[in-house]
């Protein structure tokens, strides 16, 4: 039975390369059965090696909302909502979380030289984050292990970039969320907050369509390894001239709505 670190391997992944990570530990534990956590990270790291970058994000979305119910963000002690490989990824003692209150990053490697614990832009997803690194860098990829296009974190910074017609809008008014991050060093006003996420799978299905990506399984588990500046100006051309199919069905997502009836009607 092939190993995980034989699969990273197999797919493409390589020493030096820039690596965002999105995955599900319950996939991949599909895949490769009983695997721990540790030795899904660390298998990971072994191919990089520390002359490559591993990310991970550990957004947490601490935004001030209106009725004071909002979480307050800790670099150390606030807990990742994006997966629990991220929550214990977070934890290594050589790893830096950056400091954005509502969606901060796990570094490890080649990446914490350029980026400290004190990143925090007020474009969270956009200028001054690890999505502008990554999309300047030929040798950066995102690896997706058991997760679609709704974790497409890059797609934010697409959004922001095309631009799309929201691309500094709010959805998200109806839950009393404030364009404000919270953490314990105080409040930090932010440029953009992003949106649903939900529709990127159409841009998941564009891609699959024209053969730029394929839709690769192993046992039970989905994946995508691909280079990140490739699918960055693939989502620029598509962003702009579809930018409709980037939102839910009419009547079936508040945030979507409010953006349609703002921006598209």
């Amino acid at each position: 039975m092939m190993t995980f670190k034989e699969f990273l391997i197999e797919i493409g992944l390589k020493g030096n390369a820039n690596v965002l990570v999105h995955s599900s530990y319950l996939k991949i534990r599909s895949a490769f059965p009983n695997i721990s956590m540790d030795r899904i990270i660390g298998s990971i790291q072994d191919v990089l090696t520390e002359k490559g970058s591993l990310i991970m994000p550990t957004f947490t979305y601490c935004f001030k909302r209106l009725d004071g119910s909002n979480e307050i963000f800790n670099r150390l002690n606030s807990k990742s909502k994006t997966g629990a490989i991220t929550e214990a990824f977070r934890k290594y003692s050589d790893v830096k979380r950056t400091s954005s209150p509502t969606h901060s990053f796990a570094l490890w490697g080649n990446v914490t030289k350029y980026f400290d614990e004190i990143n925090s832009p007020t474009s969270p997803l956009g200028k001054g984050s690890i999505m502008e690194w990554l999309v300047e860098r030929e040798n950066s990829y995102i690896l997706m292990l058991g997760v679609d296009f709704t974790s497409f974190t890059l797609g934010h910074y697409v959004e922001l970039k095309a631009p799309v017609p929201w691309s500094n809008y709010s959805p998200w008014d109806y839950l009393g969320v404030l364009k404000i991050g919270v953490s314990v060093y105080g409040e930090q006003n932010l440029i953009e907050v992003p949106g649903c996420a939900k529709s990127f799978v159409n841009f998941e299905k564009y891609l699959i369509e024209k053969n730029i990506i394929k839709n690769n399984s192993e046992k039970n588990m989905n994946y995508y390894y691909f280079n990140a500046k490739q699918i960055y100006e693939e989502g620029i051309k598509y962003f702009k001239d579809n930018s409709e199919e980037l939102l839910c069905p009419m009547g079936s997502c508040l945030a979507c709505d409010s953006r349609r009836e703002k921006f598209l009607v």
